[in-house]
């Protein structure tokens, strides 16, 4: 009867010819007349006690076998090797090139992330037996905490700046300037440009920080408006002006607009006729809108509420030589009508 022993060549080391040698029986055919040996069984298998002798979280010595594009394999004892993926080599660059962590030979110190002893697979890590410098980071600074560093890049939506351990800070666009055209601002900054920035939050976890350069200073929009509310009179200087708008800077970074029907009680077809760049402009706030940025004034507010307080006095028999005068021709053609008496005679 013919024997036939089944084995994974590994080379002379393990068996020559004329050794004699134990073998386990596998498999019997007896149809075929052959019996199918293992010599690999007669050793405990090293992937059975895996999960006792490398737990996870536990971190070993092992020798770089070999590097992939995907990360290195690195064998923690004899026949078991596990994949530190490129992903788990280093903390700040997710798409390193293992070869530019280790090379082939090196004794290296590796955490067990995952042991599947049933498939044979086992997840290592580099980088965490090394310090987190996002941890590190969190630890040392808070929420509110100022902090300086140099543009490393800047993209459609922000600023990413260098911080200490090598790690990046995100300014969003929408927290570099007080400023309502945040893109605009944002084209003043250039790469290697160093700036200071405060803390807006940080998440160690998903290796996050938020950074602002605006809340540095106070908005000033919430200045004016607290000090300037609806209904308030105030002065500015026309900063722009169309024939339907007319632009007036209230306060630094702060913009009020007066529009063409609020210029005057009197029709105003074109704001360009009444008004230019760097005119005084008095008015008073008709709508204000925090959040939207937006102010709304009106100079023919200020006219009716004028006209009004007169006309009423003038009723009441209180108007004086000078309130007279400044009404004339707005009253002359009703006493004429018989529209009103002058009881003040």
């Amino acid at each position: 009867m013919g024997c036939y022993i089944l084995l994974i060549w590994l080379g002379s080391e393990v068996v020559a010819i004329g050794d004699e040698i134990d073998v386990t029986i596998l498999k019997f055919d007896k149809d075929k007349n052959r019996v199918s040996l293992g010599l690999k069984q007669l050793d405990q298998d090293p992937w059975a006690s895996l999960v006792n002798r490398f737990p996870v979280d536990s971190k070993i010595k092992g020798k770089v076998t070999n590097i992939t594009d995907y990360g290195c394999f690195v064998e923690i004892a004899d026949g078991i090797e596990g994949l530190v993926h490129v992903s788990e080599m280093d903390w700040t660059n997710k798409n390193i090139h293992p070869s530019k962590v280790v090379q082939l030979g090196d004794q290296v110190e590796v955490m067990v992330l995952d042991v599947d002893a049933e498939r044979r697979r086992i997840s290592l890590g580099i980088k965490q037996c090394i310090d987190n410098p996002w941890s590190s980071f969190s630890s040392k600074y808070k929420k509110g905490d100022k902090v300086i560093g140099k543009i490393k890049s800047i993209t459609d939506f922000g600023l990413f700046i260098g911080l200490e351990g090598n790690i990046d800070g995100l300014i969003h666009l929408s927290d570099v300037s007080w400023d309502e055209d945040d893109a605009a601002v944002a084209k003043e900054f250039k790469k290697g440009d160093e700036v200071e920035a405060l803390i807006l939050a940080v998440d160690s976890e998903r290796e996050r920080i938020s950074l602002g350069i605006k809340q540095l200073s106070e908005d000033p929009w919430g200045h004016f408006l607290v000090d300037t509310p609806k209904g308030q009179i105030c002065s500015g200087k026309v900063v722009a002006v169309t024939p339907s708008n007319v632009e007036v800077e209230l306060a630094d970074g702060v913009i009020g607009n007066l529009a063409v029907n609020d210029i005057s009680v009197e029709k105003v077809d074109d704001a360009t006729t009444r008004f230019s760049v760097g005119d005084a402009v008095e008015a008073k706030v008709i709508t204000a809108d925090r959040k939207a940025r937006t102010i709304k004034l009106s100079i023919r507010a200020i006219e009716a509420d004028e006209q009004a307080k007169v006309m009423k006095q003038y009723t009441k028999g209180k108007v004086d030589s000078s309130v007279k005068a400044t009404l004339g021709d707005i009253l002359k053609e009703q006493m004429g009508n018989g529209g009103f008496t002058d009881e003040s005679k």
